[in-house]
């Protein structure tokens, strides 16, 4: 038989039914942080690949400014702004006409890279290497051949510059080929392709421009993916110093290796081993007066021979090997 409620447990039941209902209606709110992701430009660049680009490229930055300061006779203050992901496209569009481009190319692994720098500074700066004052003033006109002339000596040293700061992750051959005014000729990879755009702030006489390198992505992934390259990114690039190099000489010079003369070697059947007996004479093809070879860890470093010294058998060296000739020699 069914049990009846009484009005109080109904009133307990239907309590119990609206305040399941308002829960249901108002969610608690996560305690989590919500992270945007931008599917159209993804993050393809690691945090730790991303560091390392900055390193690279903060010590370029800081030789180059010292030259061009050098150059223009005064202060130039230069740094670096951002590292981005974006489009090839993007990037093309970002630039205004006319415009100063530079393209450049890096062998071993081959690829193209552009310096794009603001026409404004270019003129300033041709201004002052003839000996002007220098006006920063917007330009309405494309560079002339004269001004890319003069021009070439910074960007051959900028190139300069990056092939340098680049040599300590992998060494590289980098030149400025080609200048360009317009955007619409300049073309390093297709426009769908990621490239990652370093942008570079430069302060000069109170005015401030802007200098862009753009690389495309493929490029610095395959670089950043050598096994020497991820070797650094783990690990760091620490370069030890000459006590260390000197502690490690030492241990080295300490350390005790086994030599091992073989008088010679014969090729002999399972059959012959079994049946060999005690007095037998094994033939070993090596000429009595026939040096014999000495043996470093399975590597022949020396030739001798073999004789008696204080009681004991001894091996008179007589040749070294023409490989550890040049080791024995830097040593």
């Amino acid at each position: 038989m069914a049990k009846i409620l009484s009005q109080a447990e109904i009133d307990a039941l239907l309590t119990k039914v609206s305040s399941s209902e308002k829960n249901s209606k108002n969610p608690a709110k996560s305690d989590g942080e919500i992270a945007l992701y931008d599917f159209k430009h993804p993050n393809l660049v690691p945090k730790e690949q991303l560091r390392l680009l900055e390193s690279i490229h903060e010590g370029l930055i800081r030789n180059f400014s010292v030259f061009l300061s050098a150059q223009l006779r005064m202060i130039v203050d230069m740094k670096l702004l951002a590292i981005d992901q974006i489009m090839y496209s993007e990037f093309m569009m970002s630039i205004t006409t006319p415009a100063a481009i530079y393209m450049g190319v890096i062998d071993e692994p081959y690829t193209q890279f552009i310096l794009e720098i603001d026409p404004r500074l270019v003129a300033f700066s041709v201004e002052r290497l003839f000996g002007g004052q220098g006006t920063f003033q917007p330009i309405s006109r494309p560079i002339s051949q004269i001004e890319q002339r003069v021009m070439r000596r910074i960007v051959d040293r900028f190139a300069g510059e990056l092939q340098d700061n680049w040599a300590e992750m992998k060494k590289l051959k980098c030149d400025i080929h080609r200048f360009e005014s317009n955007p619409e000729f300049v073309q390093i990879v297709p426009g769908s392709e990621p490239v990652v755009v370093i942008s570079v702030e430069i302060k000069v006489h109170g005015n401030t421009s802007m200098l862009n390198i753009c690389m495309p992505y493929i490029w610095i992934s395959n670089i950043m993916s050598l096994p020497e390259i991820q070797e650094k990114i783990l690990f760091g690039a620490h370069r030890g110093s000459r006590e260390d190099r000197s502690l490690m000489v030492q241990n080295l010079h300490r350390t005790q290796v086994y030599l091992q003369a073989r008088l010679g070697n014969v090729a002999m059947t399972i059959n012959d081993v079994l049946n060999l007996c005690v007095g037998d004479v094994i033939c070993t093809g090596t000429h009595i007066e026939q040096d014999v070879s000495v043996y470093l860890m399975n590597r022949e470093v020396f030739h001798g021979s073999v004789g008696i010294s204080s009681g004991q058998y001894s091996i008179l060296i007589h040749d070294i090997i023409e490989g550890e000739k040049g080791n024995d020699s830097e040593k």
